[in-house]
Formats: C-alpha cells, structure tokens, sequence
C-alpha cells in the first residue's frame, strides 16, 4: 500500500509539471481571485453593520449640532446638550425636543422691538407685523380644539372703569355640554365651582389658551362622571362648574401690571357681579398664567381662594440688590432648551417689563443674567407677604396649592423657589395656631421629566393623578362652602 501510494502521488507531481501553460496560468489566476477576494466579502457579508454604525455617528453628530445651537450671546458654561440631559424623557431629548421650536416658533420674536411708541402708527405698525405673524401661528392652532363642540361657550365683555384703555378684557366661559341650562352662567344662584384660567406664552402670545384649558376642564368633568358619591345624587357638583378664560392684555404693547389687573378685574366680575364660585373658587395657570394665578391668588385672600393650580411658572428670582433675574441652576443647565429657548424666555421678560435693549452691555451677559428693577410676580415670592394677606382676610385656612415643575425646564428653579416660600407660609399660620385640630392644606408638588408642559402629551399618567387630586380638593370645598 505504501508503494501505490508513493506511485499515486508521483503520478500527480507529473500531470502537474506536464500541464499546458494556459491551464496553468488560469489556475494560478483562480488561486489569486480566491485569495483576493477575501476583501469584497467581509464588506457584503457586514454591509448591514457598517451600514447601521454610519447611520449612528451621523445622528450623533446631528444631535450634537442641534442641541448646541448657536445663539446671539454666551451660554452659560453650565449648559448640558439636549441629548446629555440624563433626566429627561427621551421622546424629548431625543426628538421633540429638537422640533418644538418649529411648531412654537415663538424664538422668533426675539428680533422684534421691546420699547415702541405705541402712539407713533408708523412705528407701532412695523412692531406688530413683527409680533403678530407668530401669535397668529399660535392662535390658530389653537382653534383644531373647537370649544363648541365639547362645552356650552359664552363670551364676555368686562368694560375697564379705570385707566386709560377703553379696550375691554374679553373672557371665554365653558360650561359642561347639555347642562341643564347654559344661559344660567349669566346669574348663576347654583353653588358650583369657579376655574379661573390664565394661559401661557410668556405675556407675549397666547399660548396652550383654549387647548389646555379644555383638557384639564374636560378630565375633571370625565373624573366627575365617574365619582360614585357624587353620582348617587341627580347631579354632580361639577355639572355646573364653570373655567373662565381670560384673554388679559399682552406685552410688550401692555407692561407689568396690565395683565395682573386684568384677571382681578375678571375675577371679581364672575364672583361679585355673575355671583359664580359659591361651590368653591379655584385660581389657576400655565407658565405665564402660572405666574398670575400666584399673584391673583395673593391678592384675592379676602374671596377665600380655595386653592390655585400653579403649572411651570415664570417665576424671576430676588437678588441681594433688590432686582430680579431668570438666572438659577436650572436656567444655566437648560440654556440649550428650545422648550421654550431661553432667548425668547428674556425677551418676553424684557417685553413685560418695559426695558430698553443695551446691545453694547447685553452681548457679553450669559442669557439669564439681565436684571429687571420690576417684580413680575407682584411679592408672591415672600412669605411674609402672603401671611399678612391672609392675617388682613376673613379666610380660616390658605389656599391649597397644586405645583407642578419640570426637568428640562429653565423655569424649573423658579417654582421650586415659590415652594420654599409657601411652605413658609404654612408653617407661620399653623405656629400662630397650634392648638388647632386642622392643619393647613399641604402643598401637592409633581415634577414631571418631559420639559415645559410637556407632561399634557408624554406623562398623561401624571397629567391624571394630579388632575385626580385636585378634583378631590374642589370636592372637599364644594361640601365645605355648602356647610
């Protein structure tokens, strides 16, 4: 065998030697093509991977780009990219975030005037078609909620008896769909709860005006129907529950105190001349708005608030030489936010209080550090204010106060300081009565991870237990007024 086998391969070694040179050549040709591709496969069979890992440094790049956009001043060196923000909901940090400023194109008003001779036509003209391109955006989307179709709607007119305006302050008032009588909100004797509602958009814009209010309205009706105590009897206590919206005059055409005033005026006209809120009042608000629910609140003791729902308000913060600024922990590390972008966020604020532009001063400030001689939030940031508002009321306990304030948010500091001070505020009235059996209402604080009011669309859960909870306080009032 060994033999056969050593003849065999001799065999081979020949034919090998013997073939002709063009076999031989394609041969060699062959081997090279097997070795040489080698390269083309591994690329085929890991095009998918490749294909993927360029798909991922190209978002993260883009990611980077958008969330460090460029602006006109310096960001404070705090400011953590959008897609770093480890605390945020991710439908936020990854994609809504990057497309808000699209939807809500309020940055643009950045480039329109602050201080205008509002009685030059010329000049108040070039303003307004500056201003009012962006507040038509924002009002028309508004209108995809059709109020009509969800609430009996009445419309008012509140003539001013002081000042200079003549205009009037315009208010929406809804009311649950097919209740017993619509037109009974015009000298309402039912004792039903009152909502009074102030939207957002930074006293600038009319911003989430009839859509937010018709979501919160309508999940407290939808709670409502299925409350099993108040269900056994023929109605509901909210069946005749009025929100009045109120349309308070804007910035920068109208400065601090303007709106403020508007909503008491508003206020005491549906509670003293309507005679509505006998089952209870209820102040609230949405970021602006929140801010004036906080100093309406403060200055309505003597109506014996109930309690007043105080959204991500804007909420400057006292500084030692008696001025006020947005600047805080969460202004510096949101300075990349587009929701809402921090330039529009000191531009409105700039725009309500009536101060002039410095680019010279202004262009070496981080954003958030202009400082306002004007207190936007009428004291409601001291404690000591609301103990003597309360000491000079007939009222036997504070208004219970809802909080909500948001990672994400610039403004998120700013409510988190108006915490503090409540929470002061309780603590004085309860020492000045500790034989007392009742203690005073306690804050209810939620703080939500998806940005400026984006807990209405990515965190309905909370968005529902909050709503669930104070429900359950206009319950509590309501039997306590009826009492």
């Amino acid at each position: 065998p060994t033999k056969y086998l050593d003849r065999t391969n001799s065999q081979q070694k020949i034919k090998t030697m013997c073939r002709p040179v063009n076999e031989q050549g394609d041969s060699e040709e062959k081997e090279a093509s097997r070795s040489g591709s080698s390269s083309p496969s591994f690329f085929r069979r890991n095009f998918f991977s490749i294909t993927a890992l360029l798909f991922a440094i190209l978002i993260g790049l883009l990611c980077k780009s958008l969330s460090t956009h460029n602006l006109d001043r310096p960001i404070p060196i705090e400011a953590v990219p959008l897609w770093q923000t480890s605390e945020l909901h991710w439908v936020v940090r990854y994609f809504v975030g990057y497309l808000f400023g699209k939807f809500v194109p309020v940055g643009q008003l950045v480039k329109c005037p602050i201080t205008v001779d509002w009685t030059n036509v010329q000049e108040a003209d070039e303003a307004k078609s500056c201003i009012n391109p962006v507040r038509a955006i924002l009002e028309k989307a508004d209108e995809f909620v059709d109020l009509n179709a969800l609430f009996d709607v009445q419309f008012i007119d509140i003539e001013r008896s002081v000042g200079g305006d003549n205009s009037p302050v315009h208010m929406t008032l809804l009311k649950k769909k097919a209740s017993s009588d619509a037109a009974t909100t015009k000298n309402n004797d039912s004792k039903a709860p009152l909502i009074l509602y102030m939207h957002g958009g930074g006293f600038t814009v009319r911003g989430g005006r009839g859509a937010l209010a018709a979501q919160i309205f309508g999940y407290l009706h939808q709670i409502g129907e299925t409350d099993d105590d108040v269900n056994d009897s023929a109605n509901s206590f909210m069946d005749d529950a009025v929100i009045a919206m109120v349309d308070y005059r804007l910035a920068p055409e109208h400065q601090y105190p303007s709106a403020t005033e508007d909503c008491l005026l508003a206020l005491n006209h549906l509670v003293n001349d309507m005679n509505l809120g006998r089952g209870g009042i209820h102040v609230s608000g949405i970021s602006a708005g929140a801010t004036l629910a906080m100093e309406v609140t403060l200055k309505s003791m003597d109506m014996n608030i109930d309690s007043f729902y105080v959204d991500e308000p804007k909420i400057p913060l006292p500084s030692k030489d008696g001025t006020w600024s947005l600047d805080s922990g969460s202004f510096r590390r949101y300075g990349y936010s587009r929701m809402p972008p921090v330039d529009w966020l000191e531009w409105s604020l700039k725009a309500y209080t009536g101060m002039e532009t410095n680019h010279e001063v202004e262009s070496t400030l981080p954003y958030g550090m202009i400082t306002t001689d004007v207190d936007i939030t009428g004291g409601s940031i001291d404690a000591a204010n609301w103990k003597r508002s309360f000491d000079e009321s007939n009222a036997t306990q504070l208004p219970r106060l809802f909080l909500v304030t948001a990672n994400g948010d610039p403004l998120k500091d700013g409510g988190v300081y108006f915490k503090h001070v409540y929470e002061e505020v309780i603590k004085q009235v309860e020492a000045e009565t500790p034989n007392s059996t009742e203690r005073q209402p306690q804050i209810k604080y939620v703080e939500t991870t998806s940005g400026h009011t984006g807990h209405y669309i990515f965190e309905l859960p909370i968005f529902e237990d909050t709503m669930k909870e104070w429900y359950a306080e206009m319950k509590r009032a309501h039997s306590r007024k009826l009492n």
